[in-house]
């Protein structure tokens, strides 16, 4: 798999499991920055941009070794390849909803609601990271058919 390929898929995958919860968080009213402003997108941008850089940066991490990993196996994959990339993207969700201290994590998990794991908020991660991992897989899946007929 090119890189041409690659990297657009991981980083789709990247922006959906940031901006994902942070739609949900905004609608549902559950950061104080969700209530500040009248517009949705405004208040989408601003849930966000509340979330810490530590969190961004280790997420994305770890979604980029996961779909490495996924890519390197190939084709004893190719056929489970939306499943594996839903599972990585919910694995990487729930290793930084578990792993990052509260001081890191500005905006997002417990640094929002003050408890690490509240039932509904994890729900919106975990969802948004198999919608992440599903992003990456048919984002990649898109522009290696397309690379394919324009060969």
């Amino acid at each position: 798999m090119s890189l041409r390929c690659f990297l657009p898929a991981w980083i789709a995958a990247w922006v959906t499991a940031i901006f994902l919860p942070s739609a949900l968080i905004a609608l549902l009213g559950f950061a104080p920055a969700a209530l500040s402003n009248g517009n949705l997108l405004a208040r989408v941008w601003q849930v966000a941009d509340d979330v810490g850089p530590a969190v961004k940066l280790m997420m994305g991490a770890l979604l980029l070794g996961g779909f490495l990993i996924l890519v390197r196996w190939g084709q004893p994959v190719r056929r489970m390849r939306h499943v594996v990339s839903a599972a990585i993207g919910i694995t990487a969700v729930a290793a930084t909803v578990t792993v990052i201290p509260a001081g890191l994590s500005r905006g997002f998990g417990i640094a929002l609601t003050g408890v690490r794991f509240e039932p509904t908020l994890t729900a919106l991660y975990l969802l948004a990271g198999a919608i992440a991992g599903l992003t990456f897989a048919i984002t990649l899946d898109r522009c290696a058919a397309s690379t394919f007929r324009s060969a």
